[in-house]
């Protein structure tokens, strides 16, 4: 008996030496640690700009992993709160709205006549004896289910608390002006990007205890950075995950509406200089060789959308380029990546609420200074892109309703020769706009100007269609085959050699938007599209004979593999609207019957494509699986439920979009310059007909990736218009090129450059 019960007393000590310190901290002295270091609003420029005068934060990024963060939550322009949800939840989320975003308290402190603690108890149920609490916690939950994200805000707490790991924030963003005022803005936002599901973080300091007052700082408030420092001390512990808020930038940000011009850059000096001090004596708590440490910028400047820093230090970590598997690009990352990568370098398994992947280095890219350069430029061109795709659309857009009125007009006057030769000619440098748009990223615009990118359109649409004249050696079918050739050529060697000419551009995608990073944009895709089924309608004719069709249908084919392709194209949308449509387009083109049976076969087809590539790429790394991929895990790991909320959020963005995109106009252009002709001239299209039947098929092939291309894709209009105005200029250049009566033009036998 006396050896039962000594074992049993080994035992017992064993099982407690064993139990953790604490019910919310991991075991093991030597466990790595995450510190979140939040720098709301801060840019890659401002770090540039002002090197010299942040040596801590400074040297911290030059010897980190680095990318431009996209903080796009639900909408692109983003709250605190809608970034620390976001950052919590690991999937597109908001806050509260409003002033009770900030409402989070120590569970002792005064909160009305009462303690914060007893506030969410009433709101809650739940009684909660230490730690902070987010009296918003309703509304948060409340507004996040009414969107169509199905994003859980406090996934990432939960997660660390199932683990065992100690959360705790540190940060204060209070301050209003007066000071005094009956309503005291509190600004705690950050509690919302590590409490767990209930509302609560067991560790940290967020009350006034770290504030001291300073008549020269924004709202007379800045943050004791010694208290800051002391109050990290208490909570960092081997395993542990901290997020401390540089509150400084967010009071700095706040207070912009109230400074003047002059008065804003000193303001924000004197933040981003209290900010480096703050890095400084964080990092001598924190364990270089040991712990994780991250920058975020969880949220863009108050005053406009920018890309913000985000940086990755960890043990035995290389410093160059950040990417992830929902950017695939990089340089780039987004705010639905940090939760995942916490997790992921703690060994922590990802809720399936997530759809972030973890962060990576990609590149090296060069130097500190390089990858600094190149992130502050990638930054200044997305805004550039932005600022631009109004006008771009706008213009081309123009050019089509004037081209159309041109042909109305050449139609009832006939007797006015040149113009035909200048429609034709302007339908062309249209054509040439499009791929112009793309080649324009080959310069750097956003340091050139509006004017010189504007005149590059231009002028360089112009001197492409010369060159179209000159390889169609004056034949205008020639010309435009060529044009045609020239739009699917460009987009299909861009995406195969990584989409830059897409990237940030105004007929492409922009990482601020953060749809997409790489493949083929909506955009794109449209150009792409209706260039290669109308091009392979005159190429069929042009041929002729039975090699004509097989080589019209083999171009298919090729634009249909390069856009559905995981690693190329990623293009869902692309691969369900285009194999019916060339389907029915090359049945129709090698003279076979369409019958309802083959359009049945069709979209089956389609279907088995995306879950045959969707496959495939869910059998690549998760780090390299596009969203396509993604989408698929998601509906292992949820069910269909997650592929409902796909197809519903992507329904409401399309039906959105209708009435506020310049690209709705290309519709009555078109349908208005159709119906002129049926009823003014339809014996010039019966003749354009009976010369090139294959368009018919073409039509019809194009009919129906737009209408499905605007079902299954979410730009909302912009998908059948840019279809519309690539078949709106080859309909008016082959008007324009048809002759109004029998009689053949003299030199050559056919005007649209049909040979002998």
């Amino acid at each position: 008996m006396r050896r039962v019960a000594f074992l049993l007393v080994v035992l017992a000590l064993g099982v407690s030496v064993a139990a953790p310190a604490h019910a919310d901290q991991a075991a093991g002295g030597d466990e790595p640690g995450v510190l979140v270091i939040s720098v709301p609003g801060l840019t890659w420029e401002d770090v540039d700009k002002n090197y010299d005068d942040i040596p801590n934060l400074a040297g911290l990024l030059d010897s980190s992993a680095v990318a431009d963060l996209a903080t796009r939550t639900i909408s692109r322009r983003v709250t605190v709160a809608d970034g620390y949800s976001t950052l919590n939840a690991g999937t597109r989320a908001v806050g509260a709205g409003g002033l009770a975003d900030g409402e989070a308290f120590e569970v002792d402190e005064p909160f009305g006549v009462d303690t914060a603690g007893r506030v969410f108890e009433r709101r809650t149920g739940e009684q909660v004896e230490s730690g902070i609490v987010a009296l918003a916690l309703a509304e948060i939950l409340e507004r996040n289910a009414g969107e169509l994200y199905d994003a859980e805000v406090g996934a990432l707490g939960d997660a660390l608390a199932a683990s065992g790991h100690r959360r705790a924030v540190i940060g204060n963003a209070d301050g209003e002006d007066p000071p005094g005022s009956e309503q005291t803005a509190y600004r705690r936002t950050l509690v919302e990007g590590l409490m767990g599901s209930d509302g609560v973080v067991p560790a940290g300091r967020v009350g006034p205890e770290l504030l001291v007052e300073d008549p020269g700082a924004p709202f007379g408030l800045r943050l004791d950075n010694d208290a800051v420092a002391e109050a990290f001390s208490d909570v960092w512990s081997p395993g542990a995950v901290a997020l401390v808020e540089a509150s400084d930038l967010v009071r700095e940000d706040m207070y912009r509406s109230f400074a003047t011009s002059e008065e804003r850059p000193r303001l924000f000096r004197e933040a981003l200089r209290a900010t480096d001090e703050l890095v400084g004596l964080l990092l001598e708590e924190a364990d270089l060789e040991r712990d994780t440490v991250l920058v975020v910028g969880p949220s863009h400047p108050e005053r406009e959308v920018r890309l913000t820093v985000a940086a990755l230090h960890e043990p035995e970590g290389e410093p160059g380029l950040l990417r992830s598997g929902s950017t695939r690009r990089s340089g780039f990352v987004q705010l639905v990546d940090i939760a995942p990568t916490i997790l992921d370098r703690l060994g922590v398994d990802k809720p399936d609420s997530m759809e972030g992947q973890p962060v990576s280095v990609g590149d090296h890219g060069g130097s500190a200074e390089d990858r600094r350069e190149f992130l502050v430029e990638a930054d200044a061109a997305a805004s550039f892109r932005d600022a631009h795709v109004g006008p771009v659309a706008t213009l081309f857009v123009i050019g089509q309703l004037v081209l159309a009125l041109g042909t109305m007009l050449a139609v009832v006057r006939p007797a006015r020769r040149s113009l035909p030769q200048v429609l034709f000619a302007g339908a062309v440098v249209a054509l040439a706009y499009l791929p112009a748009v793309y080649l324009s990223r080959l310069l750097p615009f956003h340091d050139f100007g509006a004017v010189a990118y504007f005149a590059f359109l231009v002028v360089g649409a112009v001197v492409l269609a010369a060159v179209y004249w000159l390889a169609g050696r004056g034949r205008p079918l020639d010309m435009l085959m060529v044009a045609l050739g020239a739009i699917v050529a460009i987009l299909l060697i861009d995406v195969v050699l990584g989409a830059h000419l897409q990237f940030n551009n105004a007929l492409g995608y922009s990482p601020k938007v953060a749809g997409r990073f790489t493949g083929f944009g909506n955009l794109g895709y449209a150009a792409l599209a209706s260039s290669a089924v109308i091009l392979a309608g005159l190429l069929a004719h042009r041929i002729g004979g039975r090699r004509g069709p097989r080589l019209a249908v083999g171009l298919l084919a090729i634009v249909f593999v390069v856009d559905a392709i995981p690693f190329w194209g990623s293009d869902v949308g692309g691969t369900l609207s285009l194999l019916p449509g060339y389907a029915v387009a090359s049945y129709l083109l090698l003279g076979l019957r369409v019958r309802l049976r083959t359009i049945v076969v069709c979209g089956l087809g389609a279907i088995a494509a995306v879950v045959v590539f969707g496959l495939v790429d869910l059998a690549r790394p998760a780090d390299q699986r596009s969203h396509l991929g993604r989408l698929f895990e998601r509906i292992a790991d949820d069910g269909w439920s997650s592929f409902a909320t796909v197809v519903a959020r992507k329904a409401g963005t399309n039906l959105s979009g209708l009435t506020t995109s310049v690209w709705m106009w290309m519709i009555p252009i078109v349908v208005g310059l159709v119906a002129w002709l049926v009823w003014k001239a339809p014996q010039r299209l019966r003749r354009l007909d009976r010369r090139i039947p294959q368009l018919r098929a073409a039509t019809i092939g194009l009919a129906i990736v737009g209408v499905l291309g605007f079902a299954l894709n979410d730009t909302g209009i912009a998908v059948p218009a840019v279809m519309l105005a690539v078949a709106n200029s080859v309909l008016i250049a082959l008007v324009a090129s048809t002759p109004a009566d029998e009689r053949e033009p003299t030199g050559e036998r056919e005007q649209v450059g049909v040979p002998a």
